[in-house]
């Protein structure tokens, strides 16, 4: 668990569902994130994803403090690069971007695996047309 002044990073719990549901379920989002289909209800395929997520140690779930509410996800990959090296992704909820969330889970993010891990590099993409998400990797520091 990662905590900083408005979020908590954790991993999923089965509770988390629904909060997911508002994100997953937005055309735009799944598309940004990688071109998926959003989901249009709570079936079987969406539950096999929430089994999945609560499978996976490497996918933290991004937490509003004052609504303890998910507001998003954080994704970390391993990348073949030579050196040790993650490849971060990252998903936050329509109504809550623009407003410093996602900087602030990812900073903490790399912050916390460079300081507790023997990580050297990380990687991160976005699809062009993504202004958004390119400018805050930029702000990260992340570089093209």
């Amino acid at each position: 668990m990662i905590e900083t002044k408005r979020l908590i990073l954790r991993r999923f719990k089965m509770e988390d569902k629904e909060d997911c549901f508002a994100f997953l379920s937005d055309d735009q989002t799944c598309l940004d994130d990688g071109g998926y289909h959003a989901f249009e209800t709570q079936d079987e395929e969406y539950m096999q994803v929430m089994e999945a997520f609560a499978n996976q140690e490497n996918r933290l779930m991004i937490v509003e403090k004052e609504s303890d509410r998910v507001i998003g996800t954080i994704h970390l990959m391993e990348a073949e690069r030579g050196v040790v090296t993650l490849t971060i992704g990252y998903v936050i909820a329509p109504q809550y971007r623009r407003k410093g969330y996602a900087f602030e889970a990812i900073q903490s993010v790399i912050a916390y695996c460079f300081k507790n891990t023997n990580l050297q590099m990380f990687l991160a993409s976005c699809f062009t047309y993504n202004q958004g998400s390119k400018r805050l990797l930029e702000k990260l520091g992340f570089q093209f």
